[in-house]
């Protein structure tokens, strides 16, 4: 669909205002923005493979409910927690009793999004397979997308190998969600709405009270992410940025911070754009 005569902000408005904002970074930064509206996209480095880190979870909550659309298990099925998938890091089921904690599929997803639950996501990495969700990436013409470790210490463990993707693909595969076409409409609408739940991330808290935000934020030593459809009303949009380098290594360095306020600076930045394209193309009240 093309761009109407309603917007009259040009896309290419945008892409000078990014530009400039990456102007001078001393990192790696990769950006995709689409207007789900026109179909205008604007790519930065949109096809170099970067870290994602725990965003890749969007991709994992998606073949969880992809095998629940197909029969291979419930999502209200109550399973207690495996001591094998508890690990360190972010979450509360760390913290919980041995053997004292069951749920459903449906709550492990749901403390995986909220509270980005290491434990939660190693479970559920567990039930559904690291290998089944690459499968799917790679059939959805999606294999720059590489889920390739479960949730641990990076303290522990530094050398193990990191998530990968592409702002390209990543998105696509929210693309995909937005149009209904994982598995069905049903299906996509599930995944987006649970994703839309309350978690702390750059793009989520620039945005008013109000506006949804269907996605996953990642940091860690040497890379920032964030990825998700802003579902703002009239004019939703992908937004995915992804960033890696030395430079960023703990919020206690310049480089880190530099990287935040950059996320920062790229999600307001997009946010006022589209805003003031959704405010142009609202329908004018009729006269009384």
């Amino acid at each position: 669909m093309g761009a109407t005569a309603a917007e009259r902000r040009p896309f290419s408005e945008l892409e000078r205002s990014i530009s400039s904002l990456l102007r001078g970074a001393t990192f790696k930064v990769a950006v995709a923005v689409k207007d789900l509206t026109s179909g205008e996209e604007l790519l930065v480095n949109a096809d170099e493979p970067l870290p994602i880190g725990s965003s890749v979870r969007i991709h994992l909550l998606t073949e969880l409910y992809r095998q629940a659309a197909g029969g291979r298990l419930s999502l209200s099925e109550v399973r207690p927690l495996p001591e094998s998938a508890r690990t360190g890091g972010l979450g509360v089921l760390r913290f919980m009793g041995k053997g004292t904690v069951a749920m459903s599929l449906r709550d492990y997803a749901t403390l995986m999004v909220t509270a980005a639950d290491n434990t939660a996501a190693n479970f559920l990495t567990d039930v559904v397979g690291m290998e089944a969700v690459n499968a799917s990436l790679q059939r959805e013409g999606l294999e720059q997308i590489q889920f390739r470790r479960r949730a641990v210490s990076r303290r522990l463990n530094p050398d193990a190998p990191e998530n990968i993707g592409t702002a390209r693909a990543c998105l696509r595969a929210l693309e995909k969600l937005h149009r209904g076409e994982v598995v069905d409409r049903a299906t996509s609408d599930a995944v987006v709405e649970l994703l839309s739940y309350p978690e702390v991330g750059y793009v989520r808290r620039e945005l008013p009270p109000g506006v949804a935000f269907a996605g996953l934020s990642a940091s860690g030593p040497g890379m920032r992410c964030d990825q998700g459809i802003v579902r703002l009303a009239g004019r939703p949009y992908v937004f995915c940025v992804l960033m890696a380098g030395p430079a960023i290594t703990s919020p206690r360095t310049a480089g880190a911070g530099a990287a935040d306020q950059l996320m920062t600076n790229c999600s307001k930045t997009a946010w006022k754009f589209f805003a003031s394209r959704a405010a142009a193309s609202a329908p004018v009240p009729a006269a009384k």
